[in-house]
């Protein structure tokens, strides 16, 4: 683990103190919190608020089985993948110091670090963190932790560059969440988001109606039934995509059935699915004091990038 996290660090509890490693454990010299080091990751949590709960298991179910995915298995492609999100180029991470906030598994992780970003991530899932860090671990300029997005560990201005992928919109409050993460951008830097689309009303009320219900499953038979919503007759896709979130496996794809499995279930499974709009996320940030907004293509995503005023 990089030494980049004694230089950031901050209790997620006080916001005042600068915690301490003492051994397997940081204690918060001004309140006294204590965080421990587990599987040589730092756990800089407090007790995960109940609202939150359950969208920490699912995503701990689905993290801990990444490799089901084609997306999120730990290969080169991940890199150009990774650019063509977020519209820059591949100079501008050398030597930035960046923030995955929300990492999951870490598959942009992944790419920043192959970028030569001096990285930071961190996931609410033990899942996640786990996963990541035992692939990314043992690299020089990275950095995981278990942390909360609604109580960063870090102290404000700390990053050149922060996203949050796919992971503010599964929390209670996704414009919050995004506030909590505006104060970690240094004047002059970069954020990108990329949150749920509003689009297709029809198609997301009955979506809604079927999360009811496969939420009341356990996540193991949730799984398993999203089986069941990968469909491999167009005509039948075709008309079942105007109703309900389903995934349609093509012959010529190179996405395998298990993917769209994974895919489903993180589609279905989480208690938050908030839905936004483009000018309403750009409102966000130029609210938040971001200048250089853009909206890129979003494909059924909003993925909104701005630089914070110096």
């Amino acid at each position: 683990m990089s030494t980049t996290l004694e230089a950031i660090i901050r209790c997620p509890a006080c916001r005042a103190g600068k915690p301490v490693r003492e051994g397997e454990t940081y204690v918060c010299p001004a309140c006294g919190h204590r965080y421990p080091v587990v599987g040589g990751i730092p756990r800089l949590l407090e007790d995960v608020p109940a609202d939150s709960q359950q969208i920490q298991r699912v995503f701990d179910f689905e993290h801990r089985r990444f490799e089901d995915s084609w997306y999120t298995r730990f290969e080169p492609r991940l890199v150009e993948q990774f650019l063509d999100e977020c519209r820059l180029p591949r100079e501008f991470f050398t030597g930035k110091r960046a923030l995955d906030a929300g990492c999951g598994s870490g598959r942009w992780s992944y790419a920043l670090a192959e970028l030569g970003a001096d990285l930071v991530a961190f996931d609410l899932t033990s899942g996640g963190i786990e996963s990541a860090h035992a692939n990314l671990g043992e690299r020089d300029n990275v950095t995981i932790c278990q942390a909360n997005v609604f109580e960063p560990p870090f102290e404000d201005e700390s990053f050149d560059f922060v996203m949050s992928w796919g992971v503010l919109h599964h929390t209670p409050d996704t414009r919050k969440a995004f506030e909590r993460l505006v104060p970690l951008v240094r004047p002059g830097g970069t954020m990108f988001v990329m949150v749920y689309e509003k689009h297709s009303p029809v198609m997301f009320f009955f979506t809604d109606i079927l999360r009811w219900f496969m939420r009341r499953l356990s996540d193991e038979r949730r799984y398993d039934a999203m089986r069941h919503l990968v469909v491999h007759n167009p005509r039948v896709a075709a008309v079942l995509g105007r109703f309900l979130m389903i995934s349609y496996a093509a012959p010529d794809s190179d996405l395998d059935e298990k993917t769209l499995q994974f895919g489903l279930f993180d589609a279905y499974s989480p208690r938050y699915n908030h839905l936004h709009t483009s000018p309403e996320v750009e409102g966000w940030f130029r609210e938040a004091g971001f200048e250089q907004v853009t909206t890129l293509d979003t494909g059924g995503a909003v993925r909104v990038r701005g630089v914070r005023k110096a």
